[in-house]
């Protein structure tokens, strides 16, 4: 009789644990499922932008080499630009405008430290780029026509943002050489 009674006792376990939902039974889909985590956006970048300088909405700022080191690591389409500052002596502006712009130029002068340290200019380069969307920086290679010398400089930079696409040149560089006063 206990035996009996143990028997319909483990029946009766046994029909409960088959027609009871548990959690073993529970699908695994309802039991993992979780909110997906949602991504963290990026903060949006301080405006005006810091370091830089700026006159009527537009900003200018020369990148130090860190941040052209950066700028090469992250882009690598501006490698082939960089490329011909092997051969040609270059500067470098960094630029945004709190509108955007349709196209930027950039006039600077190229100077030559001579042999007893003072500044000459060797030319004038003028640098027409693509325009920007407001508020997104651009960095615009300036790449003279003269030849790479460790004494040569690209300096006194005026940048102009465009806002119509009237009489927009060609987009490079225009070096324009000095004539030398020796014959």
């Amino acid at each position: 009789m206990i035996r009996a009674k143990a028997i319909v006792l483990m029946m009766a376990l046994l029909s409960s644990l088959l027609f009871v939902p548990s959690i073993s039974a529970a699908p695994m889909s309802t039991l993992a499922a979780k909110k997906a985590p949602s991504p963290i956006p990026s903060p949006q970048p301080k405006w005006p932008p810091v370091g830089f300088k700026g006159n009527d909405g537009v900003y200018a700022k020369i990148p130090t080499t860190k941040e052209l080191v950066g700028l090469l690591s992250a882009k690598t389409t501006l490698q082939k630009t960089v490329k011909q500052c092997e051969q040609f002596s270059c500067g470098a502006v960094i630029v945004a405008a709190e509108n955007g712009c349709v196209w930027w130029e950039v006039n600077s002068t190229v100077f030559r430290i001579d042999s007893s340290g003072t500044k000459v200019k060797i030319g004038s380069l003028s640098t027409y780029s693509s325009g920007s969307e407001k508020r997104v920086q651009k960095t615009i290679f300036l790449i003279s026509g003269a030849p790479y010398e460790e004494s040569v400089s690209v300096s006194g930079i005026k940048v102009v943002c465009h806002r119509s696409s009237a009489d927009r040149p060609a987009y490079g560089n225009s070096y324009n050489a000095v004539e030398s006063e020796n014959p």
